[in-house]
């Protein structure tokens, strides 16, 4: 072989070698960015869950904090309505009805309502004789409203049945019934309060307590 036929031979060869590291070269620049686009996807991907799992759990943490307060809210909304009740049985023990048969019954302005099935709406924040309301359509079956008008007044954050200016719809209702167990004797108030808990739906909490007919012998 003539040394102008090796050389060709070594162009060749350099230049097969040099074509063929171009191609490694441009086959593993294109592998490299194959995976660096499937490593983004899967950052994005584990960067949302980072993100919506934390949210998920503060939403839900929000939603029971809400729940819980209207449980509370509810709660003393009962306590007020039994506590009503009793301050009309020791007042009308006071004023000499203790021992009698009418111990409970025509003590208050519409008092008897809560003695029908369908209960009754205490308000006591009205005037004596709205304080005590039939539980109807008329009132969307006791609805509570909210005094949310003058920050000052002292009725302001107040719950009653209400329907004059300031006082806001809620989705409470809070009905009062009265059952006279043992005549003359012993009775049972029960109130139920019903609320929407967004989320958990509709809610009822029913308190209960007994009353009984004392009196001081004189």
């Amino acid at each position: 072989m003539s040394q102008d036929s090796r050389f060709r031979n070594k162009i060749v060869k350099r230049r097969l070698h040099g074509f063929f590291r171009a191609s490694c070269i441009l086959n593993h620049e294109s592998l490299k960015k194959g995976f660096t686009i499937v490593e983004t996807m899967v950052a994005i991907a584990i960067l949302l869950l980072s993100i919506t799992a934390p949210l998920t759990i503060a939403e839900k943490g929000l939603a029971t904090a809400e729940a819980a307060k209207a449980e509370i809210t509810a709660f003393y909304l009962g306590q007020e309505a039994i506590e009503f009740i009793r301050n009309l049985r020791d007042t009308s023990v006071i004023s000499g009805n203790g021992g009698k048969s009418n111990w409970l019954k025509n003590i208050e302005p519409n008092i008897n309502e809560c003695f029908k099935t369908s209960g009754c709406g205490i308000d006591t924040t009205n005037k004596k004789e709205d304080q005590v309301t039939a539980c109807n359509k008329s009132n969307e079956d006791c609805l509570l409203r909210q005094y949310t008008g003058d920050p000052g007044s002292p009725l302001f954050g107040i719950f009653g049945h209400r329907t004059s200016l300031g006082w806001s719809r809620t989705d409470i209702t809070r009905k009062v019934n009265i059952i006279e167990i043992r005549a003359g004797e012993e009775a049972t108030v029960t109130v139920t309060v019903v609320w929407n808990a967004g989320s958990l739906g509709s809610r009822t909490l029913t308190l209960t307590e007994n009353l009984f007919n004392w009196y001081v012998s004189r």
